[in-house]
């Protein structure tokens, strides 16, 4: 294929990169009645829960990145006083049952605990919205991802497009569903964040560069400290732009990122680390995650791979990868890629 023929497809596949992030990025609509029932579910607690608490949203409804399709992720944080406990103990899970049951008696369907997840969970489907909702208790974490996540979306326009591009790419191939052993939507938007940061020119700084972050860091705050895990990082608008400035298309930029992880990404030798700029040797990382197929660094929680995908799970995703770069580069569109299929389960 030419370079004119290349040039020629990258210009399209930006401008159907382009329609489809506004087609599918949440209406006001979607934002309103998402905010109604965040008011309604604290209205909830205050009239019957006994402790004084109080309700975030993070996730990607809060990072700018959600769809009308999109669920609700929120944290029930305790009361300040109550804060410096263990939320791991006994008594914080069994909260979670006892919130199903307030739940139910408010009508709210599907109402349930899931008690295998790496973080417990309950969640229950709105009976007046019907939109998915996910609640977590006094895990802060979550929270400081988000914020990290939507400063880095806040650097480069570029970024929101090909984040909503890409996550709607890897649910039609069905390797978006990490209950069935394939990647989560978050592993992939830390993924992307990383190729950003190794390019030749980056679209993206660390945020988390010490070099960056001000000696004097607020702490309770969007740039603190929490339960002895490091959560400081910049805010962009510090941040001088980068001269010179990236200028790869979104269609060079998306056709990278399915090279770079499709063929180039060294996956026995090298791990995702957005924290320290994009990627790291794997003798850096924990030793326990030697076996791992795929690293992906949480940028918080430094023993946790965000990636738990299998050799095999991997290889189909790689596979998948490569399939739609060849189909980009013949010319086929945006579309033929996101042809959708029944999610691979291993």
């Amino acid at each position: 294929m030419t370079n004119s023929n290349t040039s020629h497809h990258t210009q399209q596949l930006t401008e159907d990169m382009t329609t489809l992030a506004e087609e599918v990025a949440i209406s006001e609509q979607g934002k309103q009645l998402r905010e109604n029932l965040v008011t309604r579910v604290q209205g909830i607690l205050n009239t019957e829960w006994p402790k004084e608490t109080k309700i975030e949203i993070f996730g990607s409804f809060a990072s700018g990145l959600a769809t009308d399709s999109s669920d609700l992720d929120l944290v029930i944080l305790p009361a300040l006083h109550d804060q410096g406990q263990d939320l791991t103990t006994p008594g914080r899970f069994q909260d979670l049952f006892v919130l199903k049951t307030l739940f139910q008696r408010y009508s709210m369907k599907d109402v349930e605990v899931i008690q295998g997840a790496r973080v417990p969970i309950l969640k229950f489907t709105d009976h007046k919205t019907a939109i998915r909702v996910d609640v977590n208790y006094g895990q802060y974490t979550g929270l400081y991802n988000t914020r990290l996540i939507e400063s880095y979306v806040r650097i480069d326009e570029r970024v929101k497009t090909f984040l909503y591009v890409l996550k709607a790419f890897v649910k039609a191939r069905g390797i978006n569903e990490p209950a069935l052993g394939s990647l989560s939507s978050y592993c992939y938007i830390l993924m992307a964040i990383s190729y950003f940061q190794t390019l030749l020119i980056p679209v993206l700084p660390s945020l988390q560069d010490p070099h960056l972050i001000p000696h004097t860091v607020p702490n309770p705050g969007p740039y603190g400290s929490i339960q002895m895990v490091n959560v400081a990082f910049t805010d962009p608008s510090r941040i001088r732009p980068c001269i010179p400035r990236n200028s790869m298309t979104l269609g060079e930029l998306f056709l990278g990122f399915l090279e770079y992880y499709g063929s180039k990404f060294e996956y026995t030798k090298s791990c995702v680390s957005i924290r320290c700029g994009g990627v790291v040797p794997r003798e850096e990382v924990p030793s326990s995650w030697a076996r791992h197929a795929f690293v992906v660094e949480d940028p918080f929680i430094l023993d946790f791979n965000a990636a738990g995908a299998r050799q095999d799970m991997m290889n189909v995703i790689r596979h998948e990868f490569q399939a739609a770069v060849q189909a980009l580069k013949d010319g086929r569109g945006l579309g033929a890629i996101l042809t959708t299929r029944q999610p691979y389960k291993f």
